[in-house]
């Protein structure tokens, strides 16, 4: 099976895994605080991240602004970073390294990795905490990560450049 064929077998096949996934939840869901929208209302049980009391626009609105900064910078590290670390240190075929020293770039992707899996605990308890917050640090992520990967692509040069229907 040719490569683009693979590739669209597993994004079909992921595709469908979460259509199953939401069918699934809505069928069995219960009446819970993460299916809730937006800032609660008085008579509901309050929205707390982190211990900050999320119980106003205000606040509502500064969290969905850390939540796009988080994950814009989150993709852009993740697309521009991650590869550089990835390519130099796991890389089986590339055994002559000319851009950093071996301690250097231990360093580099311990370091990376350190802050990553920090901000990934305070992403967690955020996207754990109501539906609406997950889906809107998703949708701000997707919508980074189509810049930073066009501005990956522009670096390269492509043999095909036909535009195809999938």
């Amino acid at each position: 099976m040719e490569v683009k064929k693979k590739l669209q077998l597993c994004i079909l096949v992921y595709g469908i895994l979460l259509i199953l996934i939401v069918i699934i939840i809505n069928f069995f869901q219960t009446k819970s605080t993460y299916f809730r929208w937006g800032v609660p209302k008085k008579d509901e049980e309050p929205l707390i991240i982190i211990s900050v009391n999320i119980d106003n626009y205000y606040k509502y609105f500064s969290l969905l602004f850390l939540i796009t900064i988080i994950r814009i910078i989150k993709v852009g590290v993740t697309e521009i970073a991650d590869p550089i670390i990835t390519f130099n240190i796991y890389n089986p075929d590339k055994k002559n390294i000319d851009d950093f020293g071996k301690n250097e770039l231990q360093f580099y992707g311990n370091m990376l990795y350190l802050i990553d899996n920090l901000r990934y605990v305070f992403t967690l308890m955020i996207t754990i905490s109501q539906i609406d917050l997950a889906i809107y640090g998703v949708l701000v992520g997707e919508i980074t990560s189509i810049f930073t990967i066009r501005m990956l692509l522009n670096e390269k040069t492509f043999n095909n450049n036909y535009l195809e229907m999938i």
